[in-house]
């Protein structure tokens, strides 16, 4: 690869990566929402006692 002067890590900076990253993170935190509510409802339902 051509040596520009500018290192990869520089370059990245400027592509677009943390807009890739706020998305990524941002659907991260969906899954854990998810399973959050989804490991809270199945307790709930164990102590209500709708699932046996």
């Amino acid at each position: 690869m051509t040596n520009l002067g500018m290192s990869n890590t520089h370059v990245n900076q400027f592509d677009g990566s943390k807009r890739v990253a706020a998305t990524r993170h941002k659907i991260q935190t969906a899954i854990h929402v998810a399973l959050f509510s989804a490991a809270f409802l199945f307790v709930a339902a164990i102590v209500i006692g709708v699932v046996v």
